[in-house]
């Protein structure tokens, strides 16, 4: 009987751990034709500033693809890059905006955020702190 007790015990414990909670997607996350949570999970940005993280936001209004650094709190630097209408991908590591073909010798992905101008989206990913989503362009 103990034995019945514990197995019934086991497999509902991992039935219940395998259970969608509330909140979460029920929906199955395999790579065959499916989203990732970071190229559908939309963030919005406030008078056309989406923030990614405390130094870095991205300028949503401009015509440029651009980002907004603050390395420390009292000093702001500006990135500028192609067209808005022109894609690109910058890497932020180090308190630098870097393009992929110029990273520094002791480039650590593990402290980087991944930019990528996309037309009308703006994605993004911190790596560390495992965050990432996408912002919409600001339309005029």
């Amino acid at each position: 009987m103990r034995i019945a007790a514990y197995a019934l015990s086991v497999l509902l414990a991992s039935s219940l751990s395998s259970a969608p909670g509330p909140g979460q997607d029920t929906k199955s996350r395999s790579s065959e034709g499916k989203e990732s949570m970071f190229s559908t999970r939309e963030h919005f940005a406030k008078g056309g500033i989406g923030l990614i993280n405390e130094h870095l936001y991205i300028d949503l209004k401009s015509p440029t693809n651009s980002l907004i650094v603050k390395p420390t709190p009292e000093k702001e630097d500006r990135w500028k890059g192609r067209s808005a209408s022109k894609r690109e991908v910058v890497i932020f590591y180090d308190g630098k905006v870097w393009l992929p073909q110029d990273l520094p010798d002791h480039f650590d992905l593990s402290n980087a955020v991944v930019v990528s101008f996309e037309g009308s989206k703006v994605r993004f990913f911190d790596f560390h702190a495992m965050s990432g989503g996408y912002y919409r362009r600001a339309s005029d």
